[in-house]
C-alpha cells in the first residue's frame, strides 16, 4: 500500500489538475481545427469570403478589430449580425451614427447584445468576418441575422439564397448551441417584388436548416410591398427612430 503524505497529496492534485487542464485547451484546439478545416469557400461569390471598405462612414477593418476586443473582454449572450440596418441601430461597438439608440436601450442593453453590423456588408463579407473570429470564444444563447438587401443590386436571386444557406451553416459552425433567428430582408424601394419573392424563400430555408424566421418586412412594409416612408429615412433602405421602434419588440419577442 503506497501511504501519500500532505506533500504528495498535493503534488498529485496540481499534476492533475495541471493533465486535466491540458486535455481541456487540447479538447478546444481540436474543436477550433475541426471548425477551421469546414471553414472553406464556395463557388460563388456569395459563398467566398472577402473584406470590404464601401463605406466611407466607417472604418471596416477597426470595427471588426473593436469586435474582437469587445468580446473577449465582454463575451455576449446575444449577436445581430447584419449590414448598416444593424450597424446604425445602436449598441456596441458605439458609433456615432445610430438612428435607434432608444430602442435598441429599452429593449436589448440589458441582455447582453453585441452589435455585429456592419454598414454596406453583403453576405460574403459577413462570412470572412465568422471565419476570423467574431463568433468564436464564448457561447451565445441566440444570434440574429439581417443580411441579402447590399447583394439585390450585385447578385441573383439564387446567389443570394444559397450565399445565406452557406453563412447560416458557418454561422451555426461556431454557434452550435445558440438559438437562430433568420430575419426577412426588409422593404426597399425598387425592389418591392423580387423582396416579396425572396423573402419567401428565406421562410423557406428557414424551415429547411432548422431556425426561426422572422418576417420583420410585413411590420414595415405598405402597397404591396412598399417602405412605408413613416419608418424610414429618406433613402427608402433604412429604418429611422420610429422604424426601429417597432422591430425592437418583435425580435425581443424572439429572444425572450
Amino acid at each position: 500500500m503506497i501511504i501519500f503524505d500532505s506533500e504528495m497529496r498535493k503534488a498529485f492534485s496540481l499534476t492533475l489538475a495541471g493533465c486535466l487542464f491540458l486535455a481541456s485547451c487540447s479538447n478546444k484546439i481540436t474543436s477550433l481545427k475541426t471548425i477551421a478545416r469546414a471553414d472553406t469557400a464556395g463557388t460563388i461569390s456569395t459563398t467566398i469570403p472577402v473584406t470590404q471598405h464601401r463605406d466611407k462612414h466607417y472604418d471596416w477593418d477597426k470595427r471588426h478589430q473593436q469586435v474582437l476586443a469587445l468580446n473577449k473582454e465582454r463575451p455576449p449572450k446575444v449577436v445581430f449580425i447584419g449590414n448598416s440596418i444593424t450597424h446604425y441601430w445602436g449598441g456596441e461597438p458605439v458609433d456615432p451614427l445610430s438612428r435607434g439608440a432608444d430602442s435598441w436601450d429599452e429593449y436589448f442593453k440589458s441582455k447582453d447584445v453585441r452589435n455585429l453590423g456592419f454598414g454596406w456588408d453583403r453576405i460574403e463579407n459577413v462570412l470572412w468576418r465568422v471565419y476570423h473570429g467574431e463568433l468564436d470564444g464564448y457561447k451565445a444563447s441566440h444570434i440574429t441575422l439581417l443580411m441579402g438587401t447590399n447583394n439585390l443590386p450585385v447578385s441573383t436571386d439564387e446567389e443570394i439564397i444559397t450565399g445565406l444557406e452557406f453563412l447560416i451553416q458557418a454561422i451555426k459552425r461556431h454557434q452550435p448551441k445558440a438559438k437562430f433567428m433568420l430575419i426577412s430582408i426588409l422593404p426597399r424601394k425598387n425592389y418591392e417584388q423580387r423582396i416579396m419573392s425572396l423573402n419567401e424563400r428565406i421562410r423557406q430555408l428557414a424551415g429547411k436548416l432548422n431556425v426561426n424566421y422572422i418576417p420583420a418586412h410585413k411590420l414595415l412594409a405598405i402597397d404591396g410591398g412598399k417602405p412605408n416612408p413613416e419608418l424610414f429615412t429618406a433613402d427608402g433602405v433604412h429604418p429611422n427612430t420610429a422604424g426601429y421602434r417597432v422591430l425592437a419588440p418583435l425580435i425581443n419577442s424572439y429572444l425572450n
